[in-house]
């Protein structure tokens, strides 16, 4: 059985930010708010100067200075560029600076504002009809985490909660600085809900499940069965580096397999780019709630994976265009580079002369369509060609079925395709919705004139002549 997914997922695009890194609120700086760090462990730096690798893992206590009543100043920004959901890296309380290793989930770190900033960050995103998804870390804590001092103390309820052998614990990938809970067990069960339920009555419009592999499936449908008996319009999705397929006890993964798909192929070391989105599209039930990723905090910028420009940008159109739901790393929209974390966690860039905003328009247009046409949003997905790449996004009304195309290489190609859409009438235009291009269907067949480097969207025009309408009975 699938839980209902909430209405409102298939209309968003979603707008990733890590909190110390967007923007600084009510007009400070960080060394003015450097003793919220200091007192702390943590050291701060000025906002621009790259984050870099520190052998000794230091790097996690280097901090900016941005919080959440600096991205409540920037919600502007983010209409401006049309997004309609944000999903935070963790909040709560923590000594790092990325939040994962959470010592009391019932704390907004005072870092970021407190539980004062959130609810006004709830309150001014709802105001704008923009939806809010928080970051919940379960599968482990910090070692300062308030329930593990106890444990190791010896207090058998909370030793529970934990797996200690003679002489330690298990952690997270064998880091001792994030002891894993015991998910099995009931008060680490109740643990959970508890922190879900608080935050859910606050406002929040989802979840984001940090390690969903870890979670494993039953307790990821736990999770997805409270949160839905709270309300079926809140989403949960799962962190999930593998294949789609399967995962249907959350609303949706990060696809992070899309990402591979779609840079492989652009890299030449993939020919069946078209066949695996159709594989992934026929094998994944809840695909149109998943989230189509480029990049994120966990991997290298986008403009690092792929720095020749048009290349990008095909990336960022199969991003919009295949079913599932965009999400833009903050930044990536305006340009900024970086390798691995930390380099990948640059601060955002305010400087709009530094700004990409050629990237920046597409990003806009390429959302604006989205948003207008049907078949971006709810269409389903059928492969019309593997190499070049062309796929037709149906609906249900023939009259918005869209066809996608795209050649990434040096050479034009002109390419015949057959339309399995038998309502779509002989002598039927198609618009490119990018160069304005007039194709005609005949027949069932489509012609496409492919420039090199290129990529379009055509849409159904019809041509009603003399107040004759071909399509007068055909819907």
């Amino acid at each position: 059985m699938r839980f209902p997914i909430p209405s409102w997922v298939y209309d968003t695009v979603i707008y990733q930010i890590f909190p110390d890194r967007f923007f600084i609120g009510k007009g400070l700086t960080v060394e003015e708010k450097k003793q919220l760090y200091e007192k702390r462990g943590g050291r701060v730096e000025k906002w621009g100067v790259p984050p870099k690798r520190d052998e000794k893992n230091d790097h996690v206590r280097v901090f900016y200075g941005g919080d959440l009543w600096g991205i409540a100043e920037k919600i502007e920004y983010l209409r401006d560029l049309g997004v309609n959901a944000i999903y935070l890296t963790p909040i709560f309380l923590s000594n790092s600076n990325h939040k994962y290793d959470t010592i009391d989930y019932f704390k907004v770190d005072p870092q970021f504002g407190g539980i004062r900033a959130l609810k006004r960050l709830i309150n001014s995103l709802h105001a704008e009809n923009m939806k809010l998804i928080l970051d919940g870390v379960f599968n482990h804590v910090g070692r300062e985490n308030v329930y593990f001092k106890k444990a190791l103390k010896g207090k058998n309820k909370y030793r529970n909660m934990f797996i200690f052998y003679e002489n330690n614990y298990r952690g997270w990938w064998g880091t001792k600085s994030l002891p894993e809970l015991v998910l099995e067990e009931v008060s680490v069960k109740n643990y959970v809900i508890d922190v879900l339920i608080k935050y859910l009555e606050l406002g929040i419009d989802g979840w984001r499940l940090d390690c969903g592999q870890d979670l494993g499936p039953e307790f990821n449908r736990y999770i997805t069965s409270k949160v839905k008996e709270y309300s079926s319009e809140k989403y949960v999705i799962s962190e999930l580096w593998t294949y789609t397929g399967g995962w249907d006890m959350v609303d949706g993964i990060m696809n992070y397999h899309l990402r591979e798909n779609i840079v492989s192929y652009i890299e030449g070391t993939n020919k069946n780019f078209g066949f695996y989105l159709e594989r992934m599209y026929n094998e994944t039930d809840n695909i149109l709630a998943c989230w189509n990723m480029l990049d994120s905090h966990d991997t290298e910028r986008l403009a690092t994976t792929i720095n020749d420009k048009f290349l990008r940008k095909f990336a960022i159109f199969m991003q919009f265009t295949y079913p599932g739901v965009p999400v833009i790393y903050y930044g990536t929209e305006v340009g900024i580079n970086g390798g691995p974390d930390p380099e990948c966690r640059k601060t955002m860039i305010w400087n709009e002369e530094k700004w990409d905003n050629d990237l920046r328009d597409f990003y806009k247009k390429l959302i604006y369509l989205r948003k207008n046409e049907p078949a971006l949003r709810y269409g389903s997905f059928e492969l019309l060609n593997n190499d070049p790449i062309v796929f037709m996004r149906r609906t249900p009304m023939v009259l918005d079925t869209l066809i996608v195309y795209g050649n990434i290489y040096d050479e034009p190609l002109d390419i015949t395709i057959s339309i399995p859409e038998k309502r779509l009438l002989s002598g039927t235009e198609f618009i490119d919705m990018f160069t304005e291009d007039r194709y005609f269907i005949k027949g069932g067949m489509l012609k496409i004139k492919m420039l090199p480097h290129s990529f379009g969207i055509l849409k159904v025009k019809n041509n009603i002549v003399n107040n004759y309408d071909q399509y007068k009975r055909i819907s």
